[in-house]
């Protein structure tokens, strides 16, 4: 596993999965395809994050405001990047974005290195999608800052984009998969 790899020691985490009656090959393509206009809730909390300077639009995917650091094409996409984010308008660290090297690598206190994996592994009936989200923190002062940042966050519907990125992705994938039957 790729997050393993690029965030193995983290403070924080938070994990959700979902069963999908989907082969992996079908879902993958799904998590590619699922757009930010069929996530209303994860549109509206990215328009306010951003606070007006930019768009919400596309494949989820590449509108989620971290560079990707690595694909594993079918079964697992990391984005990530370390930055100050309990500020205002959060203050990325200065390291080439989807660098995967440069994110392992930092470690200069005062920061937060954040990674996402979206996974896809082979399940009884269909596949298992899981959204983790971990979080490792340069120093304590960084630690603090992100806890309460964390909280806000998660207080302020993480978990929910979460929750329904998966349910799109699994909606996605079993229409295209029921349309395939005979």
């Amino acid at each position: 596993m790729e997050l393993d790899r690029l965030l193995p020691a983290y403070e924080l985490r938070s994990r959700f999965a979902r069963r999908i009656a989907a082969d992996p090959a079908t879902v993958w393509r799904a998590l590619t395809e699922v757009t930010a206009g069929e996530l209303p809730v994860y549109r509206t909390l990215m328009r306010l994050r951003l606070g007006g300077r930019g768009r919400v639009e596309g494949p989820f995917v590449d509108s989620f405001p971290a560079p990707t650091l690595v694909t594993v094409n079918g079964e697992e996409l990391v984005k990530g990047m370390v930055a100050r984010f309990w500020k205002t308008r959060p203050q990325p660290a200065p390291l080439p974005p989807g660098d995967a090297a440069a994110f392992l690598a930092f470690n200069e206190p005062g920061w937060a290195k954040a990674a996402l994996s979206l996974r896809v592994v082979p399940d009884t009936g269909g596949s298992l999608l899981s959204f983790e989200t971990r979080v490792h923190s340069t120093d304590a002062h960084a630690r603090r800052a992100f806890r309460a940042y964390w909280l806000l966050i998660q207080l302020g519907g993480a978990a929910y984009i979460r929750i329904e990125v998966l349910r799109a992705v699994a909606r996605h994938a079993e229409h295209a998969t029921a349309s395939n039957r005979p």
